[in-house]
C-alpha cells in the first residue's frame, strides 16, 4: 500500500461516516498487528507468551487478548528488540520523551511516518480555521531539527500555502516572549497551557504590547476552564485545546461546538481502561493506545499514563470521531521564588540532565515553600553522597542562594486518589488548585504520588 495514499483519507475522514472510519481503523489495526508480529522481536515474544496470533485480531473488539505494554517494559531494551527488522534505527527520526530513569525513552519513526502523523495536526488547524498567509507562533521548550527529518518538502508546502511558522522558546523570560510575539503578530498562537496562562496575566498589565491572534491553541498540559477563560480574555480570541504525545502524536482535539474532544480514531486506537477493563461513557480511566501508522517502532496497547473521561462513540456535532469529555493530563506549576522570579520547573529539570541522575527511577519536583523545593526520587540504584550533593549543587545554580533544594528518597510514587498526574507542583501557588485553599495534612504525600516523570 502506498503510504502517501493515506493522506487524503486522513484529511477527509471528518466528512466520512462512522462506519467508514471504523473500517479504516480495523484495516490499519490488522496491518500493524501482522507487521509487529512478523518483524518486531518484542511483540513476537509478547504475543507468543499470551497465545495470540495475528489472525486472532480482526477488530478493536479483539484487542483485550493482547497484554498491555508500559514504558518500563520498553525502556532499556536494545533498538533491535523494538524496531522492525530491516530498519536502521540510526536513519529514523528520534523523539526523546525524557529521562525520569537513567535511560531516556526514545520514540523512533521513519520520515514518511512523521509526515503521515502530521496530517491530523494539519486537519486540526484547518478545522479551527487556518488560512493562507497566516503566521503561526508556537511557544515550545526546544525546536531542534533532527538530521534525519529532511525538511525541504515541508518548506515547499509552507511556501505554497503561504503559512509561516515561528518558534519561541518557553524558558526565556515572559516579557521577552511577549516582545517576540508583538514583533511577529501571529494569527495563530499555540503553546503549553501553563505558559499561555502566565502570559495572559502579563499581557493585561499597562504598557504591555498588544497581541491579538485570531485563535489560541493549547496542548502539552491540562487546560482548566479558568485558564481557558483567562487566556481567551487576555488575547481576545477563542481557545481550543489539543491532546497528544510523542508516542501517538495528535490524539484528540477540542470540538468547537460541544467542547468535548474528537479522538483521532484514524491514527490511534484509544482505549480508556480501569483495572484493565473498559470504562463506561462518563467514567474515568487510563489511556491505552495503539498507533495505527507506526511500523518502524510500533506501539500496541501501550499504557500512556494519562487519565481521561470517556465520551460518546461519535460527537454530537456530526463528525464521526469518538469523544473524550475531559483530559486529566500533565499539570505543571510555575514556582514563585523569594527574589520575585516566577520559575518554570523545567529550568530545574534541564539543569539536572546529566550522568548524576542515572540512579533515579522516578521523580517529582515539589515546591513546599517559596524558599524550599524538594526532589522526591525513587532510586533505581542507591545513590552515593556525592551524587546527591551534585544534584543539589546543580539545582542551586538555577535557584540561587535564597532557595533550599534537597533530595528526598521515597519508595514509590503512586497516582493520587484524585487521579491527578502532578510531576511539577507548587504548594505555594497553583493554577490547578483552588486559590487560598489550605493544604491539608497529607496533601503533599498525595500530590507527589504517582506516575513517572520525564526530564525534558
Amino acid at each position: 500500500m502506498n503510504r502517501l495514499s493515506l493522506v487524503p483519507s486522513l484529511l477527509h475522514h471528518s466528512r466520512a461516516s462512522r462506519e467508514t472510519l471504523l473500517r479504516f481503523q480495523d484495516r490499519q489495526l490488522r496491518r500493524v498487528i501482522r507487521h509487529a508480529y512478523a518483524n518486531v522481536p518484542y511483540y513476537r515474544r509478547l504475543f507468543d507468551s499470551a497465545g495470540v496470533r495475528p489472525e486472532h485480531i480482526r477488530t478493536s473488539a479483539d484487542m483485550y487478548r493482547i497484554p498491555i505494554t508500559t514504558k518500563n517494559d520498553l525502556r532499556g531494551l536494545p533498538p533491535e528488540d523494538v524496531v522492525a527488522r530491516g530498519v536502521d534505527p540510526q536513519k529514523l527520526i528520534s523523539h526523546t520523551t525524557g529521562g525520569s530513569s537513567g535511560e531516556p525513552f526514545v520514540v523512533r519513526r521513519s520520515w514518511m511516518e512523521e509526515r503521515i502523523l502530521g496530517v491530523p495536526r494539519i486537519r486540526t488547524l484547518l478545522y479551527y480555521g487556518l488560512r493562507r498567509h497566516d503566521v503561526v507562533a508556537l511557544l515550545i521548550f526546544n525546536h531542534k531539527s533532527n538530521p534525519n527529518d529532511y525538511q525541504l518538502p515541508q518548506r515547499l508546502m509552507q511556501k505554497i500555502h503561504r503559512v509561516k511558522a515561528q518558534w519561541i522558546h518557553c524558558l526565556v523570560p515572559p516579557e521577552e516572549m511577549l516582545e517576540q510575539l508583538a514583533a511577529i503578530q501571529p494569527e495563530v498562537l499555540g503553546g503549553y497551557a501553563g505558559v499561555l496562562s502566565r502570559l495572559s496575566q502579563l499581557v493585561k498589565e499597562p504598557g504591555r504590547p498588544s497581541i491579538r491572534p485570531r485563535m489560541v491553541l493549547t496542548g502539552g498540559e491540562t487546560l482548566t476552564p479558568f485558564m481557558s477563560r483567562q487566556i481567551s480574555e487576555a488575547f481576545n480570541a477563542p481557545v481550543y485545546d489539543t491532546y497528544g504525545s510523542h508516542e501517538f502524536s495528535r490524539t484528540a482535539w477540542q470540538c468547537k461546538e460541544t467542547g468535548e474532544y474528537h479522538v483521532c480514531d484514524d491514527a490511534v486506537l484509544l482505549e480508556v481502561l480501569r483495572d484493565d477493563q473498559p470504562v463506561a461513557i462518563g467514567e474515568r480511566g487510563e489511556v491505552v493506545g495503539t498507533a495505527l501508522h507506526s511500523f518502524a517502532m510500533p506501539f500496541i496497547r501501550y499504557r500512556l499514563g494519562d487519565i481521561v473521561t470517556r465520551g460518546k462513540e461519535s460527537c454530537a456535532c456530526g463528525q464521526p470521531f469518538s469523544t473524550l469529555r475531559e483530559i486529566q493530563g500533565r499539570m505543571v506549576d510555575y514556582f514563585p521564588l523569594p527574589d520575585g522570579r516566577l520559575l518554570h520547573p523545567y529550568e530545574i529539570a534541564s539543569a539536572l540532565q546529566n550522568s548524576a541522575m542515572r540512579w533515579v527511577g522516578q521523580y517529582r519536583i515539589v515546591q513546599e515553600r517559596k524558599d524550599c523545593i524538594v526532589l522526591l526520587a525513587v532510586p533505581a540504584i542507591a545513590p552515593t553522597v556525592e551524587q546527591l550533593s551534585e544534584l543539589e549543587a546543580l539545582a542551586g545554580k538555577v535557584l540561587g542562594p535564597t532557595v533550599r533544594f534537597h533530595v528526598r528518597l521515597v519508595d514509590g510514587l503512586e497516582l493520587g486518589k484524585r487521579g491527578k498526574f502532578r510531576v511539577y507542583q507548587s504548594l505555594v501557588h497553583s493554577a490547578y488548585d483552588n486559590p487560598g485553599e489550605p493544604v491539608a495534612e497529607g496533601e503533599l504525600a498525595e500530590s507527589t504520588s504517582g506516575g513517572s516523570s520525564e526530564l525534558r
